[in-house]
């Protein structure tokens, strides 16, 4: 299950759309500090973790490791990333 699931997000394109949605987040984040810090650092401190780890997400999957263990592709599932950085996205582009 787990491996079709990783299997979906294995395509050229969507590893090319992985970085670039991770170096946007980086670049949102340095661009917008006090926002970021407003929205995601003021009442809830986790959603910056969760914010990061949906980075570093996207980054090992923008780079183009292949992960063979299941629990690394559980880990470092891209769809899971593309459901935490999109959302995060659209936050610090309307704020």
């Amino acid at each position: 299950m787990i491996n079709s699931l990783y299997q979906l997000t294995r395509k050229g394109w969507l590893k090319a759309l992985s970085f670039i949605l991770s170096i946007a987040m980086v670049a949102m984040i340095l661009l917008n500090a006090n926002t970021f810090a407003l929205y995601f650092g003021g009442e809830i401190p986790f959603l910056v973790l969760l914010v990061f780890y949906g980075m570093l997400i996207l980054f090992v999957h923008g780079f183009g490791f292949e992960l063979n263990a299941s629990l690394w592709q559980i880990i470092f599932l891209p769809l899971l990333g593309y459901a935490i950085i999109i959302p995060s996205l659209v936050i610090l582009t309307i704020f």
